[in-house]
């Protein structure tokens, strides 16, 4: 047998000064393998050699540095300074220094970038930030302990919420007593009634539309949950059923020690969505049926995968008119066993490939062509867009992201099958249908016109709660908090496109034009703002705030700040305070 592989000739030492003049005289040259040709520094047999292109003392090419190596990548990948050049260094030249497969290092451990990086605040780290901000207890407001008439300045920290409100703790026990009693006579009503008691009057109007009052809502809520129970490890009481977080020996509510632990930290969060059939009209007539529909793939997730269902969703409409959901949880990772569409044996499955067969058999249209595209398409699991929500900003955001004047605002218009056009006579109050002309009972034409029907709530979440941390303040620090964030959020240039009225003086015509305005929050000193790490902002606040000058006793003013002058900025992601 022939070997083909080159023998190395030895080469000159190179100039440890590194000197970039060639020599005149020439210097012998190394022939290598190429990269192609060798795996690490083994001759592959039977492929023959090629000449390097670079050469030390001349020839064609260009010239190469001592080691076949840049000066940069020699230090890279060696970890050594200048003395690199010196002889002994890695022998010979080769074509490309870059796509030569450098030397193992059995010592250095390369770990590959987490694809998941979950940064909500935890439910400790909050409170311990609203710790930061001048308050005082309870026991420390009034006399003896008892709160004082009228409102109260508050702030509130949340996952990823800051908050400043004033709360008359007075007037709202006035209320819940009035209530309490309001309650005590409707039982008694009921127990001395004879005959079928009317229905009670319902306390929530009926929803049909979406508006910028329930955005509003969906973001401070969704900013406001503790995702620790969707992402992190927590235990579960076995009597109460109630969750709490694992460094607690024992449930807060029953206190009992017996528990379950339930550990999501290893798996990678979804968004979800459920859609409905071509002809979506015969399974979901109203809102009330989709919702059921929900509610019973919910309760086989927790028959089938032994946990409840949890994370936040929310309800649109497709642009037929047909409604899907839209879920952001934590897949389980598993597989599991359920009975095949076509034979009705049992397969098993992963999470994906259940979530089809179950979501199709809970709709279950009964036309088989229908049910068997809704198989195929019902369903979708988007992981690349779970692992985008890597704080409670961002989570609040993108749910709340249609409603903000985009192109996917149709997806909240109610379709026009779920609600019923009802005419309501001005003079005696009945209703009547649109066709008719007049009233049918008093024969007046004088109409309003009302919607009637439900849509059903457009979001919600489950198995979530709520970490809001309350701190009790003066006036003095509720103003000036109020302040600073409002300046903050001014200073991030947000703008909004509004319609101004304009009247004609002549005619009297009342025209419309669109006008761009900036953003405004904490008009009154009061509102929240969404931030991507409340406890962050809290405590950068909080160092602003004990700073201040305390208040004179002959001063007419409401209060004094330091560099009140100078405006808050924001990075990219986190926000941070300019004193």
């Amino acid at each position: 047998m022939i070997d083909r592989s080159p023998a190395p000739v030895s080469i000159g030492a190179a100039d440890p000064a590194r000197s970039t003049t060639l020599s005149t005289a020439p210097a012998p040259v190394t022939v290598l393998p190429s990269a192609l040709d060798t795996i690490h520094g083994t001759s592959v047999p039977g492929r023959p050699a090629r000449p390097a292109r670079a050469t030390v003392g001349g020839g064609a090419g260009r010239p190469g540095r001592a080691g076949g190596w840049s000066t940069g990548l020699a230090e890279r990948r060696h970890g050594r300074g200048r003395d690199q050049a010196e002889p002994g260094g890695p022998a010979g030249l080769v074509p490309c220094a870059i796509s030569v497969r450098g030397p193992e290092r059995p010592d250095v451990d390369i770990e590959p970038a987490l694809l998941w990086q979950p940064s909500f605040p935890s439910a400790e780290l909050v409170q311990h930030a609203a710790d930061l901000i001048p308050h005082f207890t309870a026991g420390a407001v009034g006399e003896q302990g008892v709160l004082t008439e009228g409102p109260r300045w508050e702030i509130v920290v949340s996952p990823g919420v800051f908050r400043v409100r004033t709360r008359d703790y007075a007037r709202a026990e006035r209320t819940h007593e009035r209530a309490v009693e309001r309650h005590r006579k409707q039982i008694d009503v009921a127990a001395t009634w004879e005959g079928d008691m009317p229905d009670a009057l319902p306390t929530r109007g009926t929803i049909t539309a979406w508006t910028r009052r329930s955005r509003a809502r969906l973001v401070e809520r969704l900013s406001d949950l503790d995702y620790t129970y969707l992402y992190g490890r927590f235990h579960i009481c076995t009597g109460c059923r109630r969750e709490y977080d694992e460094h607690l020996g024992h449930c807060p509510r029953c206190r009992s020690a017996e528990r379950t632990t339930e550990d999501r930290r290893g798996r990678l969060p979804a968004m979800l969505t459920l859609t409905y059939p071509g002809d979506w009209l015969t399974v979901a007539p109203d809102a009330g049926t989709v919702m059921q529909h929900f509610q019973a793939l919910c309760k086989r997730y927790a028959r089938t995968w032994g946990e409840p269902l949890r994370g936040p969703w929310k309800k649109e409409f497709q642009g037929r008119g047909a409604p899907h959901f839209h879920l952001s949880t934590t897949p389980p990772m598993g597989t599991t066993t359920v009975p095949d569409p076509a034979t009705g044996q049992p397969i098993r499955v992963d999470f994906k490939r259940w979530l089809s067969i179950t979501w199709a058999d809970v709709v279950g249209h009964p036309d088989p062509e229908q049910r068997r595209r809704h198989l195929l398409a019902g369903t979708g699991v988007d992981y690349a867009q779970g692992i985008k929500l890597t704080d409670p900003r961002r989570m609040a955001v993108y749910f709340a992201k249609y409603g903000t004047g985009g192109s996917k605002e149709y997806q909240h218009q109610v379709p026009r099958e779920w609600l019923m056009t009802v005419l309501v006579c001005t003079d005696c109050g009945a209703g009547y249908d649109q066709d008719r002309d007049e009233c049918p009972d008093c024969g007046c034409p004088d109409a309003d016109v009302t919607e009637e029907g439900s849509v059903g709530r457009f979001w919600g979440y489950r198995g979530l709660h709520r970490e809001l941390a309350i701190r009790q303040v003066t006036p003095e620090v509720g103003i000036a908090a109020g302040r600073v964030a409002r300046r903050w959020y001014r200073a991030k240039c947000l703008t909004k496109t509004i319609s101004v009225q304009r009247i004609e003086q002549s005619t009297g015509r009342v025209t419309y034009r669109r006008s761009t305005v900036r953003k405004e929050l904490f008009k009154h000193g009061r509102g929240f703002i969404c931030v991507n790490d409340g406890s962050e902002f809290a405590s950068q606040l909080a160092s602003y705030l004990r700073g201040m000058r305390p208040l004179s006793a002959t001063s007419g003013h409401a209060i004094a700040l330091v560099s009140s002058r100078k405006v808050c900025t924001q990075t990219q992601d986190r926000p941070c305070l300019d004193r």
